[in-house]
């Protein structure tokens, strides 16, 4: 039986095509999600009362026009953000912590094995506290990032109006533009 005849990928150089086939129908489905679920878009559903999908597709093509991406790919607001909730809630944790293992140590001379810590219960409590309060900072951090995605989005749509509300945020974004990609 002739291995082409019935349909299978007979040499390497077919199956890379399939691959690469395959690899780009990925690659659109991917790009197409993003496009469509960015978290830039919030401004334009605030201002224009837009469906999320419209606005962050209106966004995407807003951004890609005006050269804007490379500030956003560069920005590390999410990051920082990330880094001041896990410093908080790690410190909460540390003192959390030493206050529940002092208080176990204390404790335990009197108290009877059912109302123990255990280690186990005292590693879920502190995980739970951590979680928490992660979770709690970080949605307190929400509104900062908002706006400075706003400021990127308000960047790529106005750029005048930008530079005469905030002239020194819109001369370090042009400068950064401008460095990284084309001009506005």
């Amino acid at each position: 039986v002739d291995a082409s005849a019935s349909g299978s990928l007979s040499s390497p150089r077919q199956l890379r095509q399939k691959i690469a086939f395959y690899w780009r129908k990925l690659d659109v489905a991917i790009r197409g999600f993003v496009r469509s679920h960015s978290d830039l878009a919030m401004s334009h559903v605030a201002a224009y009362y837009k469906s999320y999908q419209r606005a962050a597709n209106d966004v995407a093509a807003l951004i890609e026009a005006s050269g804007v991406e490379p500030i956003i790919h560069d920005d590390i607001t999410t990051h920082m953000c990330s880094s001041v909730c896990t410093l908080i809630s790690g410190t909460i944790v540390i003192f959390f912590g030493m206050l529940l293992t002092t208080h176990r140590n204390i404790t335990t001379s009197g108290i009877s094995a059912e109302n123990y810590l255990t280690d186990v219960s005292l590693l879920e409590v502190l995980l739970f506290t951590y979680i928490i309060c992660y979770t709690l900072v970080f949605t307190a951090l929400e509104p900062l990032r908002a706006a400075i995605k706003a400021v990127y989005v308000c960047f790529a749509e106005h750029p005048m109006s930008l530079s005469q509300a905030f002239p020194l945020i819109y001369q370090r974004l042009s400068r950064i533009s401008e460095a990284s990609g084309p001009t506005l």
